[in-house]
C-alpha cells in the first residue's frame, strides 16, 4: 500500500522522466535544451538471409551507434522501421523497443505483396532532424509464387565451386576478427550441429562484442551480401546543430500532437490535458499544453492500445487534437531496383517456395511453438488500492448504488437536484473529503456519475479505492474511486463533452525465433515434417572476456548447403563479419 509521502514522492519522480523522455535534459553529448542540436546517432539494421517467400518471416536485428564513432551508444529507446514497396509506398511499419545498444524483431511477409525487391529503412525520432542519408537501409527480395511474376525478370550468373567447409572473414583496420569453427563440415537430417565462435581484435586479444547469427538456405543470401563494414557510416560534413522539430525518445514512444480550438483553429494554450488509456488497468498521465498548444506523452506499452485525451477541466469544450505523424513520411533516398531471379538457382528456390508451404503447416504442431505464457496483468498508475473489492466475491446485489452501500467502504453516494456524486472518507479521521475523488472506468476519467452507477452489476469486474489525496504532475485528487468492467472498454458509457478517442499502436509486439530440438530418439523419429528454409536465427549472442562463445541448433529434413553468417560489434566499434558453409546431406 502507498503511503501519503509515497504516492507524492512518485508522482515527483514521474515528472522528472517525463522532462527526461522529452528531450530537456542535457546529460549527453551534443545534446542541450536550448537552441540546435548536434548529437548524431547512426544504426545498422541486419536481416536474418536476403531473399524470402511471402507468408515467411523476416528476422532482423538493430544495432544503434553514435554517427560520429560508430561506437554502440543506448540514447533513443524506440526503433522505426518500415518495409517500402518499389513505389515507396510502406507495406509494413514496426515501432521497435530498443532499451539496450541492440535489439531486434520480426515481420510477417503478407500473400498480398508483389514478387520484387523492397527496402527496410530504420531510423529514430532523433534522426528524423537529420537528412535521410543517415537512415538504415537494407535491400531484400520477395518471391510471391500465387501471383503473376511474369514481369520478373531473370539473368544467370556464374556459380561458384567453393566446396563444403569455407569459412570467410573480412579483414580490415576495424579489428574485430572472428573465427567459427564447427565439429563437422557435413550432417545428416536432424542432427545436432555444434558452432565456435572466438572474437580478436587485429593483435589477436580476446575481445567482447554483441553479435548476431544466421543459418539459412544457401540460395536465400545473395553474393554479394552487404554487411555491418559496408552499411555502417559516418555522417557527411553539415554545419553542427539542427533545430530539433523532432523529440529524442530517451524512454518509450513520444506521443505529441497539438489541440486547436474548434471555432477559430487557434491552439489550445497552457491547458492541462489527461492522457489515458481504455483498459482493466488504470494509466493516466497529465501534460500541460505549450504556447503554441503542443503536448507530449510518453508510452510504454506494445500493440495497439485504445487512448483518450481529454483536458482536466472537463469545463473546457469545443476543441480538437491533432497528432504528429509517428513514421517519417518523406522518401528523399533511392528505392530498390528491379529484382531479377537468378535462373541457377530457380530449382533450388522453387524447392524453397514448397519448404514454405510444408513449414507454415506442420510449424504450429510442433512442441515449442505455444503461444507463450500470459502477461503479468498492468500496474495502475495509483500502485496498489487502499481498498479492491471483487464483485464476484460477492452475493449479486440488484445495482451498483447498492454495491458501494452495502460493500464498498469509505464511499458514498449523494444526491442533489437529482444529480448523484461521489464522496470518499479520508481515512484519517472519518472525515469526508472537500472535493470530489477522480472517478475513473476502465481506466478513463469520467465526470457522470449517474452513468456509472446505471452500468449493469452483471458487467462490473470490480472497484479499486484510494481514500488519501494522490498527487499526480501537479494535480491533487482528494481519492480515486475506479469502477473496471469484465470486458474493460467503458461499457458503451457517453461522453458529456467533446473527448479525443481512437485506436493507437505503441510498440510492436514482440516475435522470437524458435526451431525444433531433436535431442531424444521420439523427437528425431516424429512424423511432423521440418523443411524449414531458416535452421538458425539468434540476435543476442554475447562474446565473454575470453572473446569465446557458441551455438546449438539442429538440421532438419531438407539437405543441401547452409550459410552460417555471423557478424556483430564489440563495445568500442570494432565490428566484423564471417560466413562458413555447412552441408546436410
Amino acid at each position: 500500500m502507498l503511503t501519503f509521502v509515497d504516492i507524492s514522492l512518485k508522482s515527483v519522480l514521474q515528472k522528472a522522466v517525463c522532462l527526461i523522455c522529452l528531450g530537456l535534459s542535457c546529460w549527453h553529448p551534443g545534446f542541450s535544451q536550448d537552441g540546435p542540436q548536434d548529437f548524431r546517432e547512426s544504426l545498422y539494421l541486419q536481416t536474418d538471409r536476403d531473399l524470402y517467400v511471402v507468408g515467411e518471416q523476416v528476422w532482423m536485428k538493430v544495432y544503434k551507434l553514435d554517427a560520429h564513432g560508430n561506437n554502440p551508444d543506448n540514447f533513443s529507446k524506440v526503433v522505426y522501421i518500415e518495409l517500402l514497396n518499389q513505389a515507396g509506398y510502406p507495406v509494413n511499419q514496426l515501432k521497435l523497443h530498443v532499451p539496450d545498444k541492440s535489439g531486434s524483431s520480426g515481420l510477417t511477409l503478407s500473400d498480398t505483396l508483389s514478387s520484387g525487391n523492397y527496402l527496410l529503412r530504420a531510423y529514430t525520432s532523433w534522426m528524423r532532424n537529420y537528412p535521410e542519408s543517415d537512415f538504415s537501409f537494407r535491400t531484400i527480395s520477395v518471391i510471391n509464387p500465387f501471383r503473376d511474376m511474369k514481369r520478373i525478370g531473370v539473368r544467370s550468373s556464374i556459380p561458384v565451386d567453393e566446396g563444403t567447409d569455407t569459412c570467410r572473414t573480412v579483414q580490415t583496420d576495424k579489428g574485430l576478427l572472428l573465427e567459427v569453427t564447427s565439429d563437422s563440415s557435413t550432417y545428416g537430417t536432424r542432427e545436432r550441429v555444434k558452432v565456435n565462435i572466438q572474437a580478436t581484435d587485429s593483435s589477436g586479444n580476446p575481445v567482447e562484442a554483441d553479435l548476431s547469427v544466421s543459418i539459412s538456405r544457401s540460395c536465400l543470401y545473395n553474393d554479394h551480401r552487404a554487411n555491418i563494414q559496408d552499411l555502417v557510416h559516418s555522417p557527411g560534413n553539415e554545419e553542427h546543430g539542427v533545430p530539433a522539430h523532432h523529440m529524442p525518445e530517451l524512454e518509450g514512444v513520444v506521443l505529441s500532437g497539438t489541440m486547436l480550438k474548434s471555432n477559430n483553429d487557434e491552439p489550445l494554450a497552457n491547458e492541462d490535458l489527461m492522457l489515458s488509456i481504455v483498459g482493466k488497468a488504470a494509466r493516466c498521465q497529465v501534460y500541460r499544453t505549450t504556447d503554441k498548444g503542443k503536448f507530449y506523452f510518453n508510452l510504454d506499452d506494445s500493440g495497439v492500445q485504445e487512448i483518450v485525451i481529454q483536458p482536466a477541466d472537463s469545463a473546457v469544450s469545443d476543441y480538437y487534437v491533432e497528432l504528429e505523424p509517428d513514421f517519417h513520411n518523406a522518401y528523399d533516398h533511392p528505392l530498390p531496383g528491379p529484382f531479377y531471379l537468378d535462373t541457377t538457382r530457380l530449382q533450388a528456390l522453387n524447392q524453397g517456395i514448397i519448404n514454405m508451404q510444408i513449414e507454415n503447416i506442420y510449424k504450429p504442431y510442433r512442441q515449442g511453438y505455444t503461444a507463450g505464457t500470459p502477461d503479468a496483468p498492468e500496474m495502475a498508475f495509483y500502485g496498489e488500492p487502499e481498498y479492491h473489492i471483487q464483485v464476484s466475491d460477492y452475493i449479486l446485489l440488484k445495482n451498483i448504488r447498492e454495491v458501494i452501500k452495502e460493500i464498498v467502504p469509505k464511499v458514498s453516494v449523494r444526491v442533489k437536484d437529482g444529480i448523484s456524486s461521489l464522496w470518499v472518507d479520508n481515512g484519517v479521521d472519518d472525515l469526508y473529503f472537500d472535493d470530489q475523488p477522480l472517478l475513473l472506468i476502465d481506466g478513463v476519467p469520467f465526470d457522470d456519475v449517474d452513468q456509472v452507477l446505471n452500468i449493469s452489476i452483471t458487467e462490473l469486474e470490480r472497484i479499486e479505492v484510494i481514500n488519501l489525496r494522490y498527487f499526480l504532475d501537479g494535480h491533487m485528487f482528494e481519492g480515486i474511486v475506479h469502477f473496471v468492467t469484465k470486458e474493460g472498454k467503458m461499457a458503451g458509457l457517453e461522453f458529456h463533452h467533446a473527448i479525443f478517442r481512437q485506436a493507437y499502436a505503441a510498440f510492436s509486439e514482440e516475435s522470437f525465433f524458435r526451431s525444433p530440438v531433436y535431442s531424444s530418439d521420439s523427437e528425431k523419429n516424429s512424423p511432423l515434417a521440418d523443411f524449414r528454409n531458416s535452421l538458425y536465427w539468434n540476435p543476442d549472442l554475447f562474446t565473454r572476456e575470453d572473446g569465446k562463445t557458441s551455438f546449438e541448433f539442429y538440421t532438419s529434413d531438407e539437405t543441401g548447403d547452409y550459410t552460417v553468417i555471423v557478424e556483430g560489434i564489440s563495445p568500442d566499434g570494432k565490428s566484423g563479419f564471417i560466413y562458413k558453409k555447412l552441408h546436410v546431406q
